[in-house]
């Protein structure tokens, strides 16, 4: 009579059970998330790079008359470190941010995106 081989005897375990995730007792992988589609913004609101470059303009004047980007951030509604990277030269700010920002400096938008934008710091004191 033969004796059976060791690995006839013994069954060689599966290495991918458990599976991947832990043990028998614990629970259940959660679902993955829905995958949410991209939101495109609508070109209605793209700016062009001339009107871009007026908006930036228009929030540094503006910044300057106000003091700060705090009180322009209090006028617009509009955060102030967003109000800092709409100034930056490298930005491309958005038509709500210029509808706002138009809204707090008192013109029409188009004003503010011809470049036509005319800030005067208030006189304190006597009047000039």
């Amino acid at each position: 009579m033969t004796q059976p081989r060791f690995h006839e005897v013994t069954p060689m375990h599966d290495l991918s059970w458990p599976g991947s995730y832990g043990q028998e007792n614990d629970p259940p992988c959660p679902p993955d998330p829905p995958e949410t589609p991209r939101r495109r913004k609508s070109g209605a609101l793209m700016l062009s790079a001339e009107e871009a470059r007026h908006v930036r303009v228009a929030v540094r004047k503006l910044r300057r008359a106000f003091g700060t980007f705090r009180a322009l951030s209090v006028m617009t509604g509009i955060p102030a470190s967003t109000l800092r990277r709409a100034a930056n030269p490298k930005s491309s700010p958005t038509g709500t941010l210029a509808i706002r920002v138009a809204a707090a400096a008192g013109v029409a938008v188009e004003v503010l995106l011809g470049g036509k934008l005319v800030v005067t710091t208030p006189v304190i004191g006597r009047a000039a």
